[in-house]
């Protein structure tokens, strides 16, 4: 399995954060789990074709932050060690910068080419 690539940002007080420059489908279903793990439906309510959504607590948007820390963050001013908690250490605007890179990672606004081998689905003319 071929290493995934990274890059380096630099946050508004100058700390070196190395993220993952992408989410794997695992990656991307972890963070669904969370979310999933906090809804309340029934299958009654499915059978019947009741979509609407209740009770669902605000904290759910708490835990994917972090868990999409845990998952794309590489290393913190060099060290890898506890590189998601040494974030989650940071002062509030440091964090947020780091925060706002994540979710330009987790909701691309252009599709990402596949570096793996065949997985480009497009076709020549």
């Amino acid at each position: 399995m071929p290493t995934r690539e990274t890059r380096e940002i630099t946050t508004p007080g100058g700390h070196k954060i190395v993220l993952r420059t992408y989410l794997s489908g695992r990656e991307d279903n972890e963070l669904t789990a969370v979310l999933y793990s906090d809804l309340k439906m029934s299958v009654e309510d499915m059978q019947k074709g009741i979509t609407s959504v209740k009770d669902v607590p605000a904290t759910f948007i708490v835990k994917q932050e972090e868990k999409a820390v845990e998952l794309l963050v590489v290393s913190v001013n060099g060290s890898t060690d506890n590189a998601a908690q040494a974030v989650l250490s940071l002062p509030k605007t440091e964090y947020q910068a780091v925060i706002a890179e994540i979710n330009k990672i987790r909701n691309p606004t252009t599709p990402e080419k596949s570096e793996q081998p065949g997985a480009d689905t497009s076709q020549t003319a």
